[in-house]
């Protein structure tokens, strides 16, 4: 079963998006073969986490067996105007992971309190923390700080970590030498489209850490799976990428 780490329920605020609700994702999903997805609500990106957590959730609920829920988590205080709020680990079902926003919720990856204790929680708790260098590749995207990343990772270097939305060299240079000193330091797919890319990243670090992600529906979730599909690689390295390494961290049963 092919399953996704990298995908998105919810409205697109930057151009039309033909599809977005749950039902269509996983219709997109269908029609590509792809099993399972790790998905998390754009609302918590644009508008409010807390209430994007909501809709992730119902999602999940309404999709068992299809769809998995990351929360997305921000700062406690999101503006004067509201309420501090702070996720609760303890009240976190059905989420079985975080994703960071940074670039979006507009703080500072390494000087916000908050951003340690959900590591600290998350290390405890064995859940994949997946931090997002870029939502899609597009170059009008808001993008995370490269050396932000990395150095999150050192502090926190036994988390387990989805590195998101790296392509061009310099970026999965990176991405590389953190896998080689981390070994709880995973690569996600959805944004490399480098020549051979996928046979190069295997080639050098092995597959064991590499996981599809396709950034469905705001990318094409088909040309996703083909650039797995017709990677030089060996077939069990195709296996491990598409699904294996996913329900492997995830904890997930076939």
């Amino acid at each position: 079963m092919i399953l996704d780490v990298h995908a998105y329920i919810g409205k697109w605020p930057y151009w039309p998006l033909p599809c977005g609700s749950p039902a269509d994702v996983v219709g997109i999903m269908d029609r590509c073969g792809i099993g399972g997805a790790v998905v998390s609500s754009t609302r918590g990106l644009f508008v409010n986490w807390p209430d994007g957590n909501r809709e992730t959730a119902e999602a999940a609920a309404a999709h068992a067996g299809r769809l998995i829920a990351f929360a997305t988590v921000g700062p406690p205080e999101l503006s004067h105007a509201l309420h501090a709020c702070e996720f609760r680990f303890t009240e976190s079902a059905p989420f079985r992971g975080i994703r960071l926003y940074p670039q979006y919720h507009t703080y500072h990856l390494l000087y916000e309190p908050f951003v340690d204790q959900v590591c600290e929680e998350a290390e405890a708790r064995r859940w994949p923390v997946q931090l997002p260098l870029r939502v899609l590749m597009n170059w009008g995207m808001p993008m995370l700080d490269l050396g932000w990343m990395a150095a999150l990772v050192e502090r926190h270097p036994r988390v387990p970590w989805i590195l998101t939305g790296l392509n061009y060299f310099h970026e999965l240079r990176v991405g590389l030498a953190l896998m080689r000193r981390f070994a709880d330091v995973h690569l996600e797919t959805s944004c490399i489209q480098g020549f051979q890319a996928i046979a190069k990243i295997v080639a050098e670090c092995g597959s064991e850490r590499l996981l599809f992600g396709s950034g469905l529906p705001l990318q094409n979730a088909a040309a996703g799976v083909s650039k797995i599909e017709h990677a030089a690689i060996r077939d069990a390295d195709r296996e491990a990428i598409f699904g294996g390494n996913a329900r492997r961290l995830l904890d997930l049963r076939d």
